[in-house]
């Protein structure tokens, strides 16, 4: 799928009637919602004076529980209607913008952040080509010393277990147009994921996620750091 087919699809998810629904977390509670922020927290370390860019921003949740502990934050998403929600979620929020954005092409000028978030964002490119622009990207906006968390990603090694989950709801349509799904996305091993983030000048390494993630058990994150 192109990023303009990715694009329609969240517009869709974006009437969802919850936020968690419509940034396709519905299976998310609020304790996981938790440990997710405190997960990103932990693995970006935030301090009260720094820029975050949140790429892939969804419905705003995250930049929302963050907000208080950053300067400022630029959020980007793809789809035109996610922004809209984002926007009503984070109305009476002043350092956080929201704009339609690309991962691999952000309207930022070059160093202007110091941490930089795309939580399940890589699996919705279109193929490795476009991976290593967004890399390039990222290493571009950042600032020397600069973090960047790329959360939940898909492992192949794991797809097996996914759609064993999947097959087994009971709603069987829904189970096939899940299954479906999943040959759209793009699946990266870790290792390979840290030798295209090193080839774009970073350090790079692979973390788990925390077991209290509904998503821990097919998904890693990858941390970044800019020298």
């Amino acid at each position: 799928m192109t990023a303009a087919d990715w694009a329609g699809f969240w517009d869709a998810k974006a009437t969802a009637p919850t936020d968690f629904q419509a940034t396709g977390r519905g299976l998310m509670d609020e304790v996981g919602f938790l440990y997710t922020v405190h997960e990103i927290v932990r693995l970006l370390a935030p301090r009260r004076e720094q820029v975050l860019i949140d790429v892939g921003c969804g419905s705003g949740l995250i930049s929302l529980a963050l907000a208080p502990w950053l300067a400022r934050i630029h959020a980007f998403d793809l789809s035109p209607n996610m922004v809209e929600r984002a926007r009503r979620n984070l109305s009476q929020v002043a350092n956080v913008e929201v704009a339609v954005g690309s991962i691999a092409d952000m309207a930022l000028p070059d160093a202007c952040g110091d941490r930089l978030l795309a939580y399940s964002v890589l699996q919705y490119l279109d193929g490795e080509a476009t991976l290593v622009r967004a890399l390039r990207e990222i290493f571009r906006v950042l600032r020397p010393g600069g973090r960047a968390l790329l959360a939940a990603n898909p492992d192949p090694a794991r797809r097996g277990a996914l759609e064993q989950v999947i097959r087994a709801r009971p709603d069987q349509e829904a189970a096939e147009r899940e299954l479906a799904l999943q040959d759209t996305l793009l699946w990266v091993t870790p290792e390979r994921l840290c030798e295209l983030a090193r080839d774009a000048g970073f350090h790079a390494h692979a973390e788990a996620i925390s077991d209290r993630i509904w998503q821990h058990f097919y998904m890693f994150d990858l941390v970044l750091e800019k020298p």
